[in-house]
């Protein structure tokens, strides 16, 4: 059987453990756990192996980026009670494209 215990922590604090691996990438696995565990910010400690020590994973907005505990993803997922794997989408471009051919211009959309 897995334990797993979860810590509130404030969202700055869990910040500065993160630092570069937080945003996670476009197209990076994040492991979202199920929003009735109350906690959205802090860390989340998984027990799976009994008399032995755990991995803690940094949480925010309910989401396990990958970090330095490991990738997470599916393996992590299913020792999570009620936790799902979701990949970060590529962000929406600001501007409509723009066709790099010479002489063709973008259409005005005022």
């Amino acid at each position: 059987m897995t334990d797993i215990t979860l810590y509130a922590m404030p969202r700055d604090e869990v910040f500065s453990y993160l630092g570069p691996d937080w945003p996670p990438a476009p197209g990076a696995t994040v492991v979202r756990i199920d929003p009735a565990s109350g906690v959205t910010d802090g860390s989340l400690s998984v027990y799976d192996t009994p008399g032995r020590p755990g991995t803690t994973w940094w949480l925010v907005d309910g989401l396990i980026p990958p970090q330095g505990a490991g990738p997470g993803g599916e393996a992590l997922a299913a020792l999570i009670p009620g936790a799902v794997v979701e990949i970060v989408p590529d962000p929406a471009p600001e501007y409509p494209p723009v066709d790099s051919r010479p002489g063709v211009f973008a259409a005005s959309t005022e």
